[in-house]
């Protein structure tokens, strides 16, 4: 890589290139003693990341011209196509938009932590250096692009959002799960991190064989969060409907029920009470005037 590097600042074509041969000749051949049979996924997302990690470095800012860039870039999709132990090339396809570069680079670190549990356990610090080293040119070529980028890995037994180099940069084992299913259909990256905690679902979450499932600190955050949030909205509406039943049930009541003919009875006899008592008052007061007027005419003679 410092050479590659070096080169650049020369813009020395043919210095890079003989750098890239010697390289890629001794990448293969440890992919080729390392190689397990029928593991080509393997293979592809070894050979894929010293590609990636090729071609971060060259678009990366340097003195290198643009004709020199394009043309390396030429060469190196050209020596891709020697890839070994690889029949179907279509399946090691590599695509070279910045997405596609995350999304591998991810994987491949997913794999390599399910790999590489003992060595995480034994020599942890170490190992956090080894992952600085492996993914810093990567980081540093996708930070040009996305400033602040997150990435969200989700399916029914996984569950993880982080940010893209915290993530990269984590030697906390992965779960013991099967990781053979996952892809990059599973990944989603954005540099909005509220979108991406927004598309988090609750259906993905598999409550069946929790302990077999793979979820990181934040994910569980976020599903307890959006779970509370439900349950208040789920208890605001069954208040309000038995509120609303509660209502209901007084207005069937009011109208239907005996109650109403005997709330009306009571209302009549009350209105008749009350008029028997208006016209006993009346007449009281009446009986008392023609009092009156006879005590005043009596008095009235005498004089």
């Amino acid at each position: 890589k410092l050479k590659i590097e070096e080169n650049k600042l020369s813009d020395n074509f043919d210095s890079i290139i003989s750098i890239i041969d010697a390289q890629l000749g001794q990448i293969i051949q440890k992919i080729k003693d390392g190689f397990i049979s029928n593991d080509e996924d393997r293979c592809c997302r070894n050979v894929n990341y010293y590609f990636d990690l090729l071609y971060a470095i060259i678009k990366s800012p340097g003195q290198l011209s643009n004709d020199n860039t394009n043309n390396l870039i030429s060469k190196i999709l050209q020596k891709w196509n020697n890839v070994p132990h690889v029949n179907d090339k279509d399946k090691c396809k590599r695509e070279t938009d910045l997405d596609s570069i995350c999304k591998r680079s991810i994987l491949k670190h997913l794999h390599d932590l399910k790999l590489d549990k003992m060595p995480i356990k034994t020599f942890s610090e170490e190992y956090k250096n080894y992952l600085s080293k492996q993914w810093e040119k990567i980081i540093a070529y996708t930070s040009k692009y996305y400033y602040n980028l997150y990435i969200k890995i989700e399916n029914d037994f996984i569950g993880i959002i982080d940010s893209y180099s915290n993530f990269l940069n984590s030697s906390d084992p992965i779960c013991d799960i099967d990781l053979d299913d996952l892809s990059t259909e599973d990944i989603t990256i954005s540099t909005n991190w509220d979108s991406l905690m927004n598309s988090i679902s609750l259906e993905k979450f598999t409550q069946n064989d929790y302990e077999k499932g793979c979820y990181n600190k934040n994910y569980i955050k976020i599903l307890k969060n959006k779970a509370s949030s439900i349950q208040r909205i789920n208890n605001i509406l069954s208040s309000g409907i038995a509120i609303l039943g509660f209502f209901l049930i007084l207005v069937l009541i009011r109208r239907f029920s005996p109650l109403r003919s005997f709330l009306r009875g009571c209302t009549k006899k009350k209105v008749e009470v009350d008029e028997n008592m208006n016209e006993e008052v009346v007449s009281e007061l009446y009986d008392d005037s023609e009092n009156e007027r006879t005590s005043i005419s009596y008095y009235s003679v005498s004089h």
